[in-house]
């Protein structure tokens, strides 16, 4: 295992502090972690809300706490009952449940949990790896958790975002009939990943699906709400047996609401191999709209939580 002494990565060094690139101590690989030299990693909605500090209540934050959830790159060493890696495998996935806010991967070095991480075909490269871990795990989730079937019409709200650009494509790739909210300006991107329908998420999308689909929709996938009275509302437009996802939590703890089926859906290492498959074979693609060198990593946050955000953001360590 090569010996490093400190490496650069995305940071904070308190609360009272925005997130800097800075040098802090080389992660060493505990027992049950994967040492990896990593060459790409995708921003999500958890790394703001991470950097924000807002993590603190339910997880401690150790400083320097190193950002970032998802990863590609090679494994350089592993910790002690590791099996299946070893060092120069090409690996992808998250970091895994740490339980503090301490490790993290917009690192040149990061040590995930090797339970969290699977093996990157050949043909696959890292930018796409990257960003398979958080969005198209949850996405993967939610279109199962709605059991998406051929001919069903499915409301994918929150379609644009990192998550929503693989739930597209993955109730599509089903069958399914997706109705796509976006931005006016955005249609485009979301039909060329398979929605068959948009709806103006900055006017009535109840309203809109309703006096389209008046006898009802099959299914709807809120990645936006977390409130479980808007999650209710879009519940409201699916037809009796039907069923709805939450990726935030909106469903809290009901399991139906009406005669609706309702879970909530997040990340789930267990669909690393599938989606990666899917990729390697043409059948999925992350829609990754813009990359930064670690060096701009800060910048990438900031134009993720201010900006209106389609696809993924790509943080890159070297050239890949």
């Amino acid at each position: 295992m090569a010996s490093h002494t400190s490496i650069k990565a995305l940071a904070l060094e308190g609360f009272d502090r925005p997130p800097a690139v800075i040098v802090v101590p080389a992660p060493q690989p505990a027992s049950g972690e994967v040492l990896v030299r990593v060459h790409a990693a995708s921003v999500n909605a958890y790394d703001a809300f991470v950097a924000m500090g807002m993590a603190k209540a339910f997880m401690a934050y150790e400083f320097p706490a190193v950002l970032g959830q998802d990863l590609a790159g090679v494994v350089e060493g592993v910790g002690d009952g590791v099996e299946g890696f070893q060092e120069g495998d090409r690996v992808f996935g998250t970091i895994g449940a740490k339980g503090t806010v301490h490790d993290g991967t917009f690192a040149e070095l990061s040590t995930p949990r090797a339970p969290a991480l699977a093996l990157t075909p050949a043909a696959v490269d890292d930018q796409q790896a990257g960003t398979i871990g958080v969005a198209a795990t949850t996405a993967m989730s939610a279109v199962e958790a709605i059991d998406a079937s051929s001919g069903a019409t499915v409301l994918i709200v929150g379609a644009t975002g990192g998550v929503g650009t693989f739930a597209i494509q993955l109730a599509a790739a089903r069958g399914a009939n997706v109705i796509a909210s976006v931005k006016p300006g955005d249609e485009d991107v979301v039909t060329a990943l398979g929605a068959a329908e948009t709806v103006d998420y900055s006017e009535d999308v109840i309203g809109a699906v309703r006096e389209r689909h008046p006898d009802g929709i099959d299914a709807v996938i809120d990645l936006v709400h977390r409130d479980p009275g808007e999650v209710g509302a879009l519940v409201g437009l699916v037809r009796a047996g039907g069923r709805a996802a939450s990726a935030l939590g909106g469903a809290g703890e009901a399991t139906e609401i009406g005669e609706v089926q309702v879970r909530n859906a997040g990340s789930d290492p267990s669909h690393l191999g599938i989606l990666v498959s899917m990729i390697d074979e043409g059948t999925l693609r992350a829609e990754i709209r813009r990359t930064y060198p670690l060096a701009d990593a800060a910048q990438a946050l900031t134009d993720f939580t201010t900006g209106h955000t389609v696809g993924k953001f790509v943080i890159t360590m070297r050239d890949v």
